[in-house]
């Protein structure tokens, strides 16, 4: 958000990500953050605002502080870096006081693109030196001296404006005006200065005030009094330099601005702030004395201040651009105002967005555990969901054995532990072979394969499901006998009809006798042990699975059936092989013999093409 304040922690830890993703170190970052940001600003409309700085990339820098002095008043606790120029030897220096340790690579970044595009120079800048402790009264923790060197030499012209020619045209001027016809002095008695400068001071090099405007004299009774320096009443608030007259001199004041703070006074032992406003204005060297003049005037953010001070627009009506500052600042804190509203509106409402966003992720994840996603899909967008015929699904149920006992023996509470334990390993169990949960009734399981899309392998599909299933039941413990529970698995494969029951609360139902054959195998099957029929035998039988077969039954509502039990999967199980819908019917293989009782609820070792398979032994009846 542009108006909000973000942690120096959380923006030093995003580069320090962007560094390990790119591989640039931390200080190639900062500095090509520098780059874009000097872009960033420009499109924003700052490339006027940055072009009016200075002739030259010297002044240009010398009055970064003050272009950072205006932005601090649209940005509240803005702590910009201080800068300052030197030509020592024909050689460009540039200061930079930071109060953020390493952080100088990003002035690196953006002097070197303001360069680039503003005086179209190409320039190096190279670290001469770094200072890092208390500077300028503990206000900065580091100064960065940096030399600039140019790399483009026929740019010179436009990037440094000569000293010596400055001085030289200041000269012919100066004679050009001694031989007009009007060249007699003007003079002009202190009061009259005084009052069309009411903010002005004129100080010697021992800082000693010499006169006042008229308007601070009214305002601090110390302006009135002999032998009172300006730096026992003002410190220097920008830029940071000590408030004495060489510190002064050596950064070339007449091009930058000072910002002077009133001093808070002790007076028997009680601090009194001054009625005095902050001052900003320029410190003028008086030619043929050691005096500085600083002409400056109130510096308030708003009206507010303006109010509260003892300052009246009649004190500043001189100073046309202040009152045009004021006002244009008050306008923009009350358009500042209105964006941080918008600003945060619009961030409130991303948040909503996102949390709505994820609550609908959460209620199309309970509804498509409800519902197949193709069903919900069609419910979702207001669409009515025709009933259909499926000619070919694999169905399977479960239920735990003794379950009626268990329950009367129990606490209700222990039940639906342990309900909720087992069905929760079948439900990963739905995920793990995209099977379609249709339902639990009580301790009962349903699930199908090949509805509402048909699939050719949906019996390969319930069968490695239902296998699975009877390994999950042994890690359930039943809460009377303290063993691992026990179920039966039935499975069937044959024709359905689907449909979508009910409006309050709707359900995605199965129809037809294959629902019905389906819940016998389970409920003739025997207890861990996977109950299918010879529909769902004769799909599979080629896959690789080993099969035990069982005697014709009598299964209620069917007559005598065929059916088998699975026993698990040879070594030559390849689920690739299906051959559904085959007219390709092969003799009955000869059921695998098995030592003892076929009837007996656990499973020994069986023998298969030589090959001996090791399967789980299951835990007994209760």
């Amino acid at each position: 958000m542009l108006f909000h304040y973000y942690d120096d922690k959380r923006t030093n830890d995003l580069v320090v990500a962007i560094s390990k993703i790119t591989g640039l170190n931390v200080g190639d970052v900062w500095k090509s953050f520098g780059n874009y940001f000097f872009n960033y600003a420009s499109k924003l409309g700052y490339d006027r605002m940055l072009r009016t700085l200075g002739l030259d990339f010297y002044s240009f820098v010398q009055n970064l502080d003050h272009l950072h002095s205006l932005l601090a008043l649209t940005y509240k606790g803005m702590r910009p870096p201080h800068f300052r120029c030197e030509k020592k030897a024909e050689k460009l220096f540039v200061h930079v006081f930071t109060v953020r340790p390493a952080m100088y690579t990003v002035a690196i970044g953006i002097l070197t693109e303001a360069a680039r595009q503003i005086f179209e120079t190409d320039i190096k800048i190279s670290v001469v030196s770094r200072k890092a402790g208390k500077i300028f009264e503990q206000k900065y923790c580091e100064h960065v001296v940096m030399e600039v060197k140019i790399i483009e030499d026929q740019k010179i012209s436009s990037f440094f404006v000569d000293d010596q020619a400055m001085k030289n045209h200041a000269q012919n001027k100066h004679k050009q005006l001694s031989h007009a016809p009007y060249n007699n002095m003007v003079t002009v008695s202190e009061i009259s200065l005084g009052t069309a400068m009411p903010f002005s001071v004129v100080f010697d090099r021992n800082m000693y005030i010499q006169s006042a405007g008229l308007h601070l004299k009214t305002l601090c009774s110390e302006f009135q009094q002999e032998g009172t320096k300006i730096n026992d009443i003002f410190e220097i608030k920008e830029p940071g330099i000590k408030f004495e007259y060489d510190a002064i001199m050596s950064c070339n004041s007449s091009y930058m601005y000072f910002f002077l703070q009133p001093k808070i006074k002790d007076i028997n032992g009680s601090l009194k702030e001054s009625d005095c406003p902050v001052l900003k204005g320029h410190m003028i060297p008086l030619g043929g004395k050691e005096e500085l003049m600083f002409i400056g005037s109130p510096h308030f953010d708003g009206v507010r201040d303006l109010v509260c001070s003892k300052t009246y627009l009649k004190n500043i009506t001189q100073d046309k651009l202040t009152i045009e500052i004021i006002l244009m600042n008050e306008q923009r804190q009350a358009d500042i105002e209105i964006s941080k509203k918008l600003d945060q509106t619009t961030a409130d409402m991303k948040k909503l967005a996102a949390a709505l966003d994820q609550e609908k992720k959460k209620t199309d994840m309970l509804l498509n555990q409800m519902l197949p996603v193709k069903v919900a899909n069609q419910l979702r967008e207001g669409r009515t969901v025709e009933a259909e015929k499926h000619e070919n699904v694999t169905i399977l149920f479960s239920d735990i054995v003794a379950f009626t006992t268990m329950a009367a023996l129990c606490h209700p509470m222990d039940i639906v532990k342990l309900l909720n334990g087992l069905f929760q390993r079948f439900d990963q169990l739905t995920t793990k072979h995209d099977i379609y949960k249709v339902e639990t009734i009580g301790d009962a399981y349903m699930v199908v394969s090949g509805v509402p899309e048909a699939r050719d392998d949906h019996a390969i599909r319930v069968s490695n499901m239902g296998l699975d299933m009877i390994q999950e039941a042994c890690h359930v413990i039943n809460p009377v006998s303290g063993k691992c529970i026990q179920i039966r698995v039935g499975i069937h494969t044959g024709p359905v009809v689907s449909g979508v029951v009910g409006t309050k609360m709707p359900r995605y139902c199965l129809f037809g006798d294959t629902v019905n054959t389906a819940s016998r195998m389970e409920s003739h099957g025997l207890p861990g042990r996977v109950h299918i029929s010879d529909t769902t035998y004769n799909l599979i039988r080629r896959i690789g699975y080993i099969f035990e077969r069982r005697e014709g039954i009598a299964i209620k509502g069917k007559g005598m059936m065929d059916t088998y039990f699975m026993n698990g999967v040879s070594n030559d199980f390849d689920p690739s092989r299906n051959n559904y819908f085959s007219n390709d019917h092969q003799a009955t293989p000869q059921p695998i013999q098995v030592e003892g009782n076929p009837s007996s609820p656990t499973r020994p070792q069986y023998t298969q093409s030589g090959a001996t398979l090791e399967l789980s032994l299951f835990c007994s009846v209760i």
